[in-house]
């Protein structure tokens, strides 16, 4: 058959089985069906216009979520500055580029939509409560009658989520399947070798390798530092270590607030009875400079912030790390 109806979901507990109403019925429905979807995509959008949340599974990988951005969206539904900041304070990332550019990452780290992965072992109430929250507080959908969805498999064949109760609309055409693409290093793994390069560079150090960690352990004017590439989204840490032994009493983390208050690139960052010092900077794509630039704010702030974070005349503040 080209067409896939999902009667099946996950067994329910008598208190989900609870009569429920509006958003919350909406939400413990779609995480059931997110919970059946199998290499397929789930969009759902709005009846009118074209906001929308999308969702592409492939269970032994994980969810892809995608919501709507500008570049999708007629002018009288352009999210303004305060829905952007909103869809990046829930945890969206950005768009990568533009629908007619060609992605600057590989699929599916980059979209021309807001995305966020959710790699597997992933909760699929998690992922829903997620996506309310979205078409609710963000892309402002008054109410889940308001909601239509189209669902499809890699060839376009339509599949139907009865468990949803939004009604839904005619699926794309059939598309002839893309062959395989020939295996390579992946992105992230370009990334590193790119930091990698930059940071020999920049070091001179030319045997400098990557350690059990995924660190790169280079000096940062008087003290030790740390360079990692990340991913989802990619960005590059840098940081050293300013203090060790550190009780983390209500003045300390007011003191140190205050300092990250006034900081324009770096942070002050408490963890496990240390304080760092770090600078985070996105690399889609990578530049050695802004790398070069990280680094040189870290030596050149790392004492200034140091003295300030520890109580005037209380020397006992932490052992200095260098």
């Amino acid at each position: 058959m080209n067409e896939r109806t999902v009667h099946e979901v996950a067994n329910e507990s008598p208190a989900a089985l609870a009569p429920l109403s509006g958003w919350e019925a909406f939400e413990q429905a779609l995480a059931a069906a997110l919970s059946v979807l199998a290499d397929e995509s789930l969009i759902v959008s709005a009846r009118v216009g074209n906001r929308f949340v999308q969702f592409n599974a492939c269970p032994d990988e994980g969810v892809f979520c995608e919501s709507v951005s500008n570049a999708y969206l007629d002018p009288a539904e352009k999210l303004d500055e305060g829905q952007v900041a909103a869809l990046l304070s829930l945890g969206w990332a950005g768009p990568t580029h533009a629908p007619d550019s060609p992605s600057p990452v590989s699929a599916p780290k980059g979209s021309p939509n807001f995305f966020r992965e959710f790699p597997n072992p992933y909760a699929c109430a998690e992922i829903a409560h997620f996506a309310v929250r979205t078409l609710t507080e963000v892309l402002r959908i008054p109410s889940p009658d308001d909601l239509e969805y189209k669902a499809f498999d890699d060839s376009g064949h339509g599949v139907t989520f009865p468990v949803l109760p939004i009604d839904p609309v005619q699926a794309p055409p059939p598309r002839a399947k893309a062959p395989p693409k020939r295996k390579g290093p992946t992105e992230f793994a370009r990334l590193r070798a790119r930091v990698l390069a930059a940071a020999r560079d920049g070091s001179g150090l030319g045997s400098l390798e990557y350690d059990d960690d995924g660190d790169l352990q280079i000096s940062i004017g008087s003290r030790t530092g740390w360079i990692r590439p990340c991913e989802r989204p990619f960005y590059v840490r840098v940081h050293v270590h300013l203090l060790a032994n550190v009780e983390a009493d209500e003045e300390f983390l007011a003191r140190m607030h205050e300092v990250n208050s006034r900081l324009p690139m770096a942070r002050v960052i408490y963890k496990g009875g240390s304080a760092f010092l770090g600078v985070d900077f996105p690399a889609v794509p990578f530049r050695p400079e802004h790398l070069n630039q990280a680094v040189t704010t870290l030596a050149r702030l790392a004492d200034e912030v140091l003295k300030e974070i520890r109580a005037s005349g209380d020397e006992a503040t932490g052992t200095v790390v260098n």
